[in-house]
C-alpha cells in the first residue's frame, strides 16, 4: 500500500483517478505538458476508466473487438475540419456499385459502443472548428448532429486531455478554458533539460509497459460505487476559494465541489466534508479570498448602547488563510515518518509519469492580456473582393457560386448522392434528348452508369480568413522622450485590431538593435502578436537610420501589395520621426559609415519617401513629435510622403491638461 500512497501523492495520477471515478470531471487541462506527458497521462486514464467500467482498451478506431464496450484514443490539433470531426460522405467499399456512404467522424463514431479519450497536445494551435466542437461538447450530456442529410442524437462519451503553455493562455477562448473543469501542472517547460531527458528516456524504454499497480486497480473498483453525502460546512467552504471576477463562472464551483466528494471516495471518507475541500483546492492550486474582519453583532449592539466591555477591545484576528485555528474545521497535518535506507537497493516498477507541480492559479485567463481575435469562434467579416481565389489555408468546402477553386472530390460524391432520381426523371421524359441517348449507349456498353452533374452539386473549398488590410509602423525611438506619442498612436492600433490587419513593426534607433547603422523589421498576422506590442516601447540608441527604416517599409509595402499572392488590398502606413536621419543608405547597408556624412541620410529619407508615395494603395500619416530644433523636417517628410500630417502634444503640456 506505501506504492499506492506514493502513486497517488502524484497530482497528475491523482487528478486522472478523479476524471475516471466522475463524469462531471472528464475534461483536464494540464499547464506546461510535454507531449510525452500528455500520451503517457492518456494511456493510464484508459486504464483506469477499464478499471470502473470494465471496457476494453483498443489501439486503434478501426479496430474491431466484438460487442464489448471499447476505449480509444484520437488526437486532434490544428488541422481538423469539420468533416473529420463530425463526419462526411465518401465511396463505399464496393467500387462497383458507387454507393455513397456515411463515415462518421473522430468526435462522432462509435457513440454507444465507444468511450473516447481525446487529446489536444496544444490548445493555442487548435482549428476553428475543433475550438466549436469542444466548446458544445465537453460537459453536454446530449450531443445533436444535423449534417448532409444525417439525423442523430447520443449521449457523448468522451474524456478531454488538454495541453497548453500558461504563458501563452491568452490566445486561447474564454469560453473553451471554461469548459475544461479540472486544471493540472505538468511542471515542464517545451525546451527544458527535463523535456529533454524525458524524451529520451522514452526512446529507450519503448519497450517497457505502461501499467497501473493492481493496487490503484483494486482501489478504483471498490469506491466507483460508493455514495457520500456532502457537508454544508463543505458546500459554504467552496464559496470561500472562488473569487467573483469578470471570468467567474459557476461550473468553478461545481467542479471543486465533485474533486472534494471524489477525493473523500479515494480517502475512504462516508461524508465530505471541510478538509476534503481544502485538499482539493490545494491539489488544483486555489487558495482562500482574502477576508474583511465582520464586526459581530453583539459587539454592534453593544457600541450604540454605550456598554464598554474589555472583550471587544481586544484586537481581532485577521482570517488570511494562513493562520487556521486549531479547531475541528481545520484539515489534519500529515506527519511525515523518517525511513532508513535499507542495504539492499531495489527499483520497483513506477508509472513513467513526472511529478506535477502545484498551480499557482488555475485560472490565469482571469488575468492574462487577450491575444486572439476579439471573436475567436467566429470567422471574420471580408472588407474586400479579391479576384484571386485559392488563399488562406482550406478549412471545409461550401456550395459554389462560381467556378474557380473547384473541390473536385466533394463535387463528385455531392452529384452521386442523386445519380438514381436523375436518372429516372430522364427515363421518364417523353422527349428523350439526343444526349441522354449517347450516355444510355455508353451505359450498357461499359456497365457503369456515368454522372449527372448539375450546378448545385459545384462545391469548392472553403478557406481561412486571410489579412486583407496592412499597418506598417516606422518608429524612431530617438525623438519619443518629449512627447505623449502613445495616445496619439493608440487609434491606428485600434484600427489594426478592428479591422484584424497584418502588422510590420520597423524599429529605428533601437537601443537593443543589433547593428545600430541598421533598422529591424518585424511581422506579424495580428497587432496581439506578443513581439509586436512587446517591442513598441523600449530605449533610445545612439544613432538613427530613418533612410534605412523606410527602405525597409517599402520593400514590405511592395512585397505585400505587388507580389505573390498577398491578399493584402490596403496598406496604412504610419511615421512617428523627427526626421532627423543620421545614417546615409549607402552606410547603412555596408555596415560602417564613410566620412562626411552631412546631410545625405536626410535626403536619402526623402528620397525613399517619394518612392513610397508612388505606390498605389498605401495611406501614410506622419505624427509630428514637434521637436525643438529643426522643426521643417518632420514637414518635408510629410510631403515627401504626400502624407497627413498630426502634431503630437509635448510632454510638458499634456502633464499639466492630466
Amino acid at each position: 500500500m506505501s506504492k499506492l500512497i506514493a502513486d497517488l501523492q502524484n497530482p497528475l495520477m491523482k487528478g486522472l483517478a478523479c476524471a475516471a471515478l466522475h463524469p462531471g470531471l472528464q475534461s483536464i487541462l494540464v499547464f506546461d505538458a510535454s507531449v510525452t506527458t500528455l500520451q503517457v497521462m492518456a494511456e493510464l486514464l484508459a486504464q483506469m476508466i477499464a478499471a470502473v467500467t470494465g471496457a476494453e482498451i483498443v489501439s486503434l478506431p478501426e479496430s474491431k473487438s466484438g460487442t464489448k464496450h471499447r476505449i480509444v484514443t484520437v488526437q486532434i490539433g490544428a488541422v481538423e475540419t469539420e468533416e473529420e470531426l463530425w463526419g462526411s460522405l465518401t465511396l463505399g467499399q464496393e467500387v462497383a456499385s458507387r454507393s455513397v456512404v456515411w463515415r462518421s467522424g473522430l468526435l462522432a463514431a462509435g457513440r454507444d459502443r465507444e468511450t473516447r479519450i481525446i487529446v489536444i497536445p496544444d490548445l493555442t494551435r487548435l482549428s476553428l472548428a475543433a475550438s466549436r466542437a469542444c466548446v458544445m461538447l465537453m460537459g453536454s450530456e446530449v450531443a445533436h448532429l444535423e449534417r448532409h442529410g444525417q439525423h442523430a442524437r447520443w449521449q457523448p462519451q468522451l474524456y478531454w486531455l488538454a495541453g497548453c503553455d500558461h504563458k501563452r493562455i491568452g490566445m486561447v477562448s474564454t469560453h473553451l478554458l471554461d469548459r475544461f473543469a479540472l486544471r493540472l501542472s505538468g511542471g515542464e517547460s517545451q525546451n527544458s533539460e527535463q523535456r529533454v531527458g524525458q524524451l529520451r528516456a522514452s526512446l529507450e524504454g519503448l519497450e517497457q509497459e505502461r501499467s497501473l499497480l493492481p493496487e490503484i486497480v483494486s482501489c478504483l473498483q471498490q469506491v466507483k460505487h460508493s455514495y457520500l453525502e456532502v457537508l454544508p460546512k463543505a458546500r459554504e467552504r467552496v464559496l470561500d476559494y472562488l473569487k467573483t471576477t469578470d471570468g467567474y463562472s459557476t461550473r468553478r464551483d461545481l467542479a471543486l465541489l465533485r474533486l472534494a466528494k471524489v477525493h473523500a471516495q479515494l480517502e475512504g471518507a462516508a461524508q465530505v466534508r471541510r478538509e476534503d475541500v481544502d485538499q482539493a483546492a490545494e491539489m488544483i492550486g486555489l487558495s482562500l479570498k482574502q477576508k474583511l474582519p465582520e464586526k459581530p453583532l453583539a459587539d454592534a449592539v453593544k457600541s450604540d448602547t454605550g456598554v464598554d466591555d474589555a472583550q471587544s477591545k481586544q484586537p481581532r484576528l485577521e482570517f488570511d488563510g494562513s493562520n487556521l485555528s486549531k479547531s475541528e474545521s481545520a484539515p489534519p497535518s500529515i506527519q511525515h515518518e523518517p525511513v532508513s535506507e535499507s542495504d539492499t537497493t531495489k527499483t520497483l516498477p513506477s508509472t513513467p509519469l513526472p511529478m506535477g507541480q502545484t498551480i499557482s492559479n488555475p485560472y490565469p485567463e482571469d488575468t492574462a492580456e487577450p491575444e486572439r481575435e476579439a471573436g475567436t469562434l467566429r470567422l471574420p467579416t471580408r472588407r474586400f473582393k479579391s479576384a484571386a481565389p485559392g488563399r488562406g489555408a482550406i478549412i471545409g468546402v461550401e456550395p459554389a457560386t462560381i467556378p474557380q477553386d473547384l473541390a473536385l472530390v466533394n463535387t463528385l460524391l455531392e452529384s452521386a448522392k442523386y445519380q438514381k432520381l436523375r436518372w429516372k426523371a430522364l427515363l421518364e421524359k417523353e422527349a428523350c434528348p439526343e444526349w441522354v441517348r449517347q450516355l444510355l449507349l455508353k451505359r450498357n456498353e461499359n456497365g457503369h452508369d456515368p454522372l449527372i452533374l448539375q450546378p448545385s452539386d459545384l462545391r469548392r473549398y472553403r478557406r481561412a480568413a486571410v489579412p486583407e488590410q496592412m499597418l506598417s509602423l516606422v518608429l524612431d525611438y530617438t525623438c519619443l522622450q518629449e512627447c505623449n506619442w502613445q495616445e496619439t498612436l493608440l487609434p491606428y492600433l485600434q484600427w489594426a485590431y478592428v479591422e484584424r490587419a497584418s502588422v510590420c513593426l520597423v524599429q529605428v534607433g533601437g537601443i537593443d538593435a543589433q547593428d545600430e547603422l541598421r533598422a529591424e523589421k518585424r511581422e506579424a498576422d495580428n497587432i496581439l502578436v506578443p513581439r509586436i506590442h512587446n517591442r513598441l516601447e523600449i530605449d533610445r540608441g545612439k544613432a538613427t537610420p530613418l533612410a534605412y527604416g523606410l527602405d525597409l517599409a517599402l520593400q514590405t509595402l511592395r512585397h505585400a501589395l505587388q507580389h505573390g499572392r498577398s491578399a493584402v488590398q490596403k496598406a496604412v502606413l504610419v511615421v512617428i520621426s523627427d526626421g532627423r536621419g543620421n545614417v546615409p543608405l549607402e552606410a547603412s547597408r555596408a555596415g560602417k559609415v564613410i566620412p562626411p556624412v552631412g546631410k545625405r541620410g536626410i535626403e536619402d529619407a526623402l528620397q525613399v519617401a517619394r518612392q513610397i508615395a508612388a505606390l498605389n494603395g498605401v495611406e501614410s500619416v506622419v505624427l509630428n513629435p514637434q521637436p525643438k530644433h529643426y522643426t521643417d523636417l518632420p514637414v518635408k517628410l510629410a510631403q515627401a510622403l504626400k502624407a497627413k500630417i498630426a502634431p503630437i502634444p509635448p510632454l510638458e503640456s499634456w502633464k499639466v491638461e492630466q
